[in-house]
């Protein structure tokens, strides 16, 4: 496996992603070139994997470089989707044009996705009509400049009570919480979540 560097908040970046937020567009050129695609992510995925049960079928929405496909239990499928196609057959869908995947499945997954999303409401919504459960990462912004969340190309600023009250208004009851890092204005917290009644 190739190491590919995490990404860096950068004054260009502020720039770009304030362009972004304005016209409510997705950095479509950044997400295609691979090497944005950093290896570090994996360890995210790798938690993620050990919370979903053997046997599921799970469609995982910005698949990116697609660790966590690898990383399943047996027995489950794999439906990979992003902004780009990952590998031919993948699913093509802009959240931020409001493109969602077809089909149902047992599981989603937004894992580093949310963050980039101008409405992270209607993905979330989305995903409760697609699967009866969730597996869902946030940076939760917890003060500082937000000039470094922009400079990591995040499009959105949303506290842990705010994004929990975003996952309940959608119709998610959270199962599980867990701390995946923290960053100088952000924790990122990993949510496993089901239907609520």
């Amino acid at each position: 496996m190739t190491y590919r560097a995490p990404p860096q908040p950068t004054a260009a970046r502020v720039r770009e992603t304030e362009t972004l937020i304005a016209r409510k567009a997705t950095d479509v050129a950044r997400w295609s070139a691979a090497d944005n695609l950093a290896t570090q992510w994996d360890a995210r995925a790798a938690m993620a994997a050990e919370w979903i049960p053997p046997g599921v079928r799970l469609l995982d929405v910005g698949c990116g470089a697609m660790a966590l496909g690898a990383l399943l239990k047996p027995g489950c499928s794999y439906f990979p989707a992003d902004v780009v196609e990952r590998r031919p057959g993948a699913f093509v869908a802009d959240l931020n044009a409001q493109e969602f995947p077809p089909g149902t499945y047992d599981w989603v997954s937004f894992l580093g996705v949310l963050e980039y999303v101008h409405e992270p409401a209607w993905p979330l919504a989305r995903a409760r009509a697609a699967a009866p459960h969730l597996i869902v990462t946030y940076c939760t912004h917890v003060g500082g400049d937000v000039a470094l969340r922009r400079g990591m190309g995040w499009v959105n600023d949303l506290t842990r009570a705010d994004f929990e009250a975003a996952l309940a208004a959608a119709g998610w009851r959270v199962a599980r919480a867990g701390e995946v890092k923290r960053g100088p204005t952000n924790i990122q917290l990993m949510y496993a979540c089901g239907r609520a009644e």
